[in-house]
């Protein structure tokens, strides 16, 4: 299992991704928020994400939401394919996309 900070070369990722997070809003019967894949192409292109791969395939995704001007972080959308539930990786993805934000947000509040 690979966990890399993302970049355009993922985009080819975000139709799974986003039916990923709505299949688990509908299993869940909870409120997570639907996104569109042009959405999570900013997050990839801006390097502000990072995607979880088992060789090509998905397996994970999270992304960093900034505001104020880069005052404020905070790790958002945090997604595991089903497939791959149950064996620690969101809490992998979790560091990941945190030391992430400490580096490319490092006086951000997270």
């Amino acid at each position: 299992m690979e966990i890399v900070i993302a970049n355009k070369l993922h985009s080819i990722y975000a139709d799974i991704i986003c039916d990923t997070i709505a299949d688990a809003a509908k299993d869940r019967g909870t409120g997570i928020a639907k996104r569109k894949p042009e959405y999570i192409i900013t997050k990839i292109e801006n390097g502000n994400a990072v995607i979880a791969l088992e060789g090509d395939t998905f397996a994970g995704f999270c992304y960093i939401e900034q505001w104020g001007h880069g005052k404020f972080v905070a790790n958002s959308g945090l997604i595991v394919h089903p497939n791959f539930r149950n064996i620690g990786l969101a809490k992998k993805i979790k560091q990941v996309i945190f030391n992430h934000s400490r580096t490319k947000f490092p006086d951000a509040k997270v």
